[in-house]
């Protein structure tokens, strides 16, 4: 029996729309598709990441953490009509390997408020920040409402990120007469400032579609290439191709402690 990889167009389009895997799809959704055979996959030929009951076994008291770990802000994504993706990253000391905590879990506080000023939460819960995940956390919230803006923030001890602004998908059903989209591509630290994060944080849109290249692997010196510090200098460990997982680790932090992309990523969400 001839495969549908291998076989004809008429073979593989017939496969490509079968009712079973019409239905498959269907039944995934669009998120959970995605992440079973992309980023699933990706993870099965990783190494050193956290295992139920296995990694992390010691946590963390968060009283030990002597300095803020929201350093590099919070951020949400992916947003669907009744959910949305929060980001934030734990790290008091970004530009060091270890972003200056220990190798131990941290639990992470989240809430969702319908106002600003948190007097109307809706949703909150707990997540771990897991060292093998270099102290990053995702937490998808479920059960919003569609096509509405939302405030979020994260707490670990007597810290508190800064506050995000989100918004979800409308209803599969709406009727969308209009879409204000910013898209965005190919932001390289070395070669100067990102103004236009700063301009982008303060407009009035629904989503950031990111395209791509959201770093470059080149070497960023002390100074920070075109930017032309006067006033610091990054550590000698940016001066060099990213290579290791740690390299790309150091150029996330580097990248995301750019003030004017943390502003836009907590203005709006991100795809």
């Amino acid at each position: 029996m001839t495969s549908a990889r291998t076989g004809t167009p008429a073979d593989r389009t017939a496969a490509t729309h079968s009712p079973e895997l019409r239905a498959a799809a269907a039944r995934l959704g669009r998120r959970r598709f995605l992440t079973v055979t992309g980023a699933a996959a990706a993870l099965a030929f990783a190494v050193n990441l956290p295992t139920a009951g296995t990694a992390s076994a010691a946590e963390l008291d968060a009283a030990k953490i002597k300095s803020d770990p929201f350093t590099l802000g919070v951020g949400s994504g992916d947003p669907q009509p009744t959910s949305v993706l929060l980001w934030t990253r734990l790290a008091p000391s970004p530009y060091e390997s270890d972003s200056g905590l220990p190798r131990t879990r941290v639990s992470v506080r989240w809430e969702v408020a319908h106002d600003e000023r948190f007097t109307r939460v809706t949703r909150r819960g707990t997540a771990t920040a897991h060292p093998e995940f270099d102290h990053s956390v995702h937490v998808e919230v479920p059960g919003l409402d569609a096509d509405r803006f939302y405030f979020y923030r994260f707490r670990v001890g007597s810290w508190i990120s800064p506050v995000g602004r989100t918004r979800t998908a409308p209803a599969l059903s709406a009727n969308i007469a209009e879409l204000k989209l910013a898209a965005v591509s190919c932001q390289a630290y070395h070669d100067g400032y990102f103004t236009a994060y700063k301009h982008l944080a303060a407009e009035d849109l629904d989503v950031v579609v990111h395209l791509g290249d959201y770093l470059y692997e080149y070497a960023v010196t002390a100074v920070g290439g075109a930017r032309n510090y006067t006033d610091r200098r990054l550590p000698a460990h940016y001066n060099r191709e990213t290579i290791t997982l740690e390299d790309y680790r150091l150029r996330y932090g580097l990248y995301k402690s750019d003030p004017d992309l943390m502003a836009a990523h907590a203005a709006h969400p991100f795809v």
